[in-house]
């Protein structure tokens, strides 16, 4: 064993100040996102009825995901339940472990634009031994993905907070979706072993990813302007199967309108900005006098040579 620098105190005896210092920091520092922790924990604690944990205190999460004292059965047991919550089910035990794998990879690849921000490898969906083995960094940072993911589509969770904000108290059909409020990356179509995502919120953007094992997160832009999205359109119409023919209708009916006219209001903000800078191209700058006679020069670069001269 190679010497320490520091030596241990003896047994029984004094800790060092050096010693106690770092073990009070280690302590204090916990190995993952503290942000995430939290957001974790304020689900939980918010949709407990929903989600159906035994998780009642901060301390009660921070020693599931240390797997302290054994509690690799717990951390499993949680995951599974934000996994079911995050799916969609509903009912106590909704998701088994062998169904781990397939449910991890098809929510991953529905939900790429919250993964890239956090440290979750490709191992995580491999089995739930494989996410138990990660470090806690990475443990907290699936079980957040997996509770943001519960709490943008589970509609047991959608429910409780339209009931908590008391749109749960309306009567009458639900209003009518409106096709320019989008969520800033969705699936728009799946073809042939290709999913099309729609981007943007006040703009589009069409991007295509391969649903191959090799191609599967990676995305390709297609389209942006309304020529672009023209051009979409006519090479899937020319395709023999029916699926393309409706998604190049799709493309026409309910996304090249809104980019033509985000286009047009671009151009016209443009123009506004080049008549703005006709005109002050053509302002003049003058000297003038105020009624005492006196002088004012309202030319800036003079006013700053006369400064610099001053000075």
């Amino acid at each position: 064993m190679p010497p320490s620098a520091d030596p241990l105190p003896e047994a029984g005896g004094p800790a060092t100040p050096a010693t106690a210092t770092a073990t009070a920091t280690a302590a204090a520092t916990p190995a993952y996102s503290t942000a995430n922790f939290a957001s974790v924990y304020a689900v939980l604690s918010v949709f407990r009825s929903v989600i159906q944990t035994d998780i009642q205190e901060p301390e009660d999460l921070a020693a599931t995901v240390q797997c302290a004292e054994g509690g690799a059965a717990r951390l499993k047991e949680l995951a599974l339940r934000l996994l079911a919550a995050a799916a969609g089910r509903k009912g106590k035990g909704a998701v088994a472990e062998a169904q781990w794998p397939r449910l991890c990879s098809d929510l991953a690849a529905a939900t790429v634009f919250i993964l890239r921000s956090l440290q979750v490898p490709e191992a995580v969906a491999d089995s739930l031994d494989a996410f138990v083995a990660q470090s806690p960094a990475v443990r907290v940072d699936v079980l957040y993905w997996l509770s943001e993911v519960a709490l943008m589509d589970n509609p047991a969770i959608k429910a409780a907070v339209d009931q908590g904000v008391g749109k749960g108290r309306r009567s009458g059909p639900p209003p009518a979706a409106d096709k320019r409020d989008q969520t800033r990356l969705q699936p728009f179509a799946e073809i042939a072993k290709q999913r099309y995502w729609l981007f943007g919120h006040k703009t589009r953007q069409l991007y295509v990813e391969s649903l191959s094992q090799r191609g599967r997160g990676r995305l390709e832009l297609l389209a942006q302007t309304p020529d672009e999205f023209a051009a979409v359109a006519e090479e899937l119409r020319a395709q023999r199967n029916h699926a393309p023919k409706e998604l190049a209708e799709r493309l026409v009916g309910e996304v090249v309108p809104l980019v033509e006219q985000q286009a047009k209001r671009r151009a016209r903000v443009e123009r506004a900005l080049e008549r703005q800078a006709r005109a002050m191209a053509s302002v003049h700058i003058y000297e003038t006098r105020t009624r005492k006679r006196q002088r004012v020069n309202y030319n800036v670069d003079e006013a700053l040579d006369e400064a610099l001269v001053d000075v």
